[in-house]
């Protein structure tokens, strides 16, 4: 059976995972999220810089995998999951580059937003459809979001759900930078490098000083009150007549 996260070590401790799922367009499943979070918790302290991509290049990550969704309230256990990784990218020492190309949509705009870099193909088209499937997303991920890009563009790309090119998703503050696709690799691999041979103490403190910021702007009983808001959405009928009308699709 194929793995579906790929590791690999590079030069200077550079860790490239790999979501290989291409037959899936690398959507997640409870599996690879799991093994994506136990990489990073065992292999972060090592890696001096940590890649994130897809396999192939139709997608970095076309979100999570409908196929595992039931359309009732037990589908929040998903959350469990994607929370897990994107916890464990933001709480890993090393940075972690996201290396995006194609399709990036839902579960897979959270794990690229929880990135501390994210270095785009010019081919990409990112997308954030929860709501038309019934969905109230993650408030962390809605709360990081607002810290990357604003509340005017995070209430555009949930609420609006357009697909965005990649000059658009810059132009958003969404993607750090945007390359042309042949020179993707090398512009990622040069970042990572350039990551892995600064002062390991100067790159962790600068991690974990923005971390410090963005823990500051989620306050307990915010959290408490948009899981009871996603709890309701989930169980709503609507939801899964929505779900399997994208299925179909």
């Amino acid at each position: 059976m194929t793995e579906s996260l790929l590791r690999e070590w590079g030069v200077h401790d550079v860790l490239t995972l790999t979501i290989n799922r291409p037959e899936r367009r690398n959507a997640v499943d409870p599996e690879l999220l799991s093994a994506l979070a136990e990489a990073l918790r065992s292999d972060g302290e090592r890696a001096r810089a940590v890649i994130l991509r897809g396999a192939g290049d139709r997608a970095f990550c076309a979100g999570y995998d409908l196929s595992r969704l039931k359309g009732t309230a037990e589908d929040l256990e998903a959350d469990h999951h994607i929370g897990e990784a994107a916890t464990a990218i933001r709480a890993c020492p090393a940075p972690v580059i996201a290396r995006l190309q194609g399709h990036c949509h839902g579960a897979g705009v959270e794990l690229a937003m929880s990135c501390d870099l994210r270095i785009s193909a010019d081919q990409l088209q990112l997308s954030v459809p929860a709501v038309s499937l019934g969905v109230v997303y993650r408030f962390p991920f809605v709360a990081r979001l607002v810290q990357i890009c604003g509340s005017a563009r995070t209430s555009d790309l949930l609420l609006g759900m357009p697909t965005l090119d990649a000059e658009t998703a810059y132009q958003w503050g969404l993607i750090s930078e945007v390359v042309p696709a042949a020179l993707l690799d090398a512009r990622v691999a040069a970042i990572a490098e350039r990551l892995a041979t600064s002062p390991r103490a100067a790159v962790h403190g600068t991690k974990a000083s923005l971390n410090l910021i963005e823990r500051r702007g989620v306050a307990g009983e915010d959290l408490l009150e948009a899981q009871q808001l996603r709890a309701e959405a989930a169980s709503s009928p609507e939801r899964k007549e929505a779900l399997e009308r994208r299925r179909k699709r």
